[in-house]
């Protein structure tokens, strides 16, 4: 558009002037971004993943389902990330338990949850026959795998900033993803003034600033960035109500990056700053709450939630319900076992996407599609509370 204004007030210009006419200047044609070459092959259904991926696998007799003779997982069974590699592991042996289909053998191996570890398992996975990778998940332990793959395909569950490696596809629950979609939500509601209240924390952080981000190229506008309120109490010992910014009653909506338990006192102080009539919104982490029988606080908030922990479909027909008894299922962890049983489903279905990148898998944790970059990307359903409980908000 600046170029467009550029040739046309030169156009104006020439036209107005004394002296001779002459043809407006062109600008140089702007180099293509990154950004640029991945949009032109999402809009051609392209992907730049190896077509060799998985010749050597055996044939299935399905279109949409191809699994390896030998399957490798690589997970930290011991150090600090082995809380959530057990609980990916649950998910993903949920989801290989409800397939009826021939399935590979499968093999689980310790990274320790470091580098070394890492590179290590892999190794040891690649001469033991394997004919695909899933894992490892620590940053640490997907960058050392991400430059040593080469010869089977690797799904990576982590983020890798800049995929390079053709036999690499990634796979994570990014935060960045949550903020894009909630943005997207708002601006198509015509909601364009927000008031953000957020709890600290890695997470929220990277999902605010992608939301902003998101929402203000759309033509969206954060009014206000403040910290969930807290109520309190004055000398005497009585109760003091938190005062919001002036800004949160002219907002059109307020979006709460918080878990239930902050939630419920932030959505109380909206009421009492005459915001009760906004519309509020909210991350995946709303409905983590130690106090299930206050959740009718909450309800009319929407949010994003994965499939797997408000009842809806995928593609194996399982849900977190099945996996309740488990340690890995209790609180954080049953998204890390929606996570698990995703990567179960990926590693199986690659058909599907190395013949049309832009069809969508039903996922434990969202509609899942695959990026011309190897990345595979989640769009998440909106749910909402009422009598405080979570529902699909369009119906079960």
């Amino acid at each position: 558009m600046r170029a467009l204004t550029a040739a046309a007030v030169l156009c104006v210009l020439t036209a107005c002037s004394t002296g001779p006419t002459r043809a407006p200047v062109s600008d140089t044609p702007k180099a293509q971004t990154p950004a640029d070459a991945l949009a032109q092959a999402r809009a051609k259904n392209q992907h730049w993943l190896d077509p060799a991926l998985i010749t050597a696998f055996p044939e299935s007799g399905a279109a949409d389902y191809r699994p390896p003779s030998k399957l490798a997982v690589l997970l930290p069974q011991s150090g600090n990330l082995a809380v959530a590699g057990n609980a990916i592991r649950d998910g993903l042996l949920s989801a290989y338990y409800a397939e009826t289909r021939s399935k590979p053998g499968i093999r689980f191996y310790d990274t320790q949850g470091n580098a070394a570890g890492a590179k290590a398992a892999y190794d040891r996975a690649v001469k033991e026959g394997a004919q695909m990778i899933i894992g490892p998940i620590g940053k640490d332990e997907v960058a050392a795998i991400h430059d040593a793959a080469g010869t089977i395909p690797v799904l990576a569950l982590n983020r890798i900033e800049t995929p390079s490696n053709r036999h690499v596809l990634n796979f994570s629950l990014s935060p960045e993803r949550e903020g894009e979609i909630i943005a997207e939500r708002l601006l198509g509601k015509g909601l364009l003034q927000t008031a953000v209240f957020s709890q600290g924390s890695d997470s929220n952080s990277r999902m605010l600033a992608t939301f902003e981000k998101r929402y203000q190229a759309g033509g969206g506008s954060v009014l206000l960035k403040a910290p969930a309120p807290v109520f309190g109490k004055d000398a005497a010992g009585a109760a003091v109500n938190p005062v919001l910014p002036e800004a949160t009653a002219q907002a059109k909506a307020v979006l709460l990056l918080m878990n239930g338990d902050a939630a419920k006192p932030t959505r109380a102080a909206l009421a009492l700053n005459g915001a009760a009539g906004i519309p509020v919104f909210a991350g995946t982490d709303i409905t983590e709450s130690s106090d299930a029988k206050t959740n009718t606080q909450l309800d009319g908030i929407e949010f994003l939630q994965m499939p797997w922990l408000v009842n809806r479909g995928n593609s194996l027909n399982i849900s977190a319900a099945q996996l309740l008894k488990l340690p890995s299922a209790r609180g954080p962890g049953a998204k890390l076992n929606a996570f698990g049983a995703d990567a179960w489903l990926i590693a199986t279905r690659l058909p599907v996407w190395l013949a049309s990148p832009n069809s969508e898998i039903a996922g434990a944790t969202g509609s899942l599609h695959l990026e011309p970059d190897g990345r595979i990307e989640r769009t998440l359903p909106w749910s909402v509370f009422r009598a405080g409980v979570p529902q699909a908000l369009n119906g079960p």
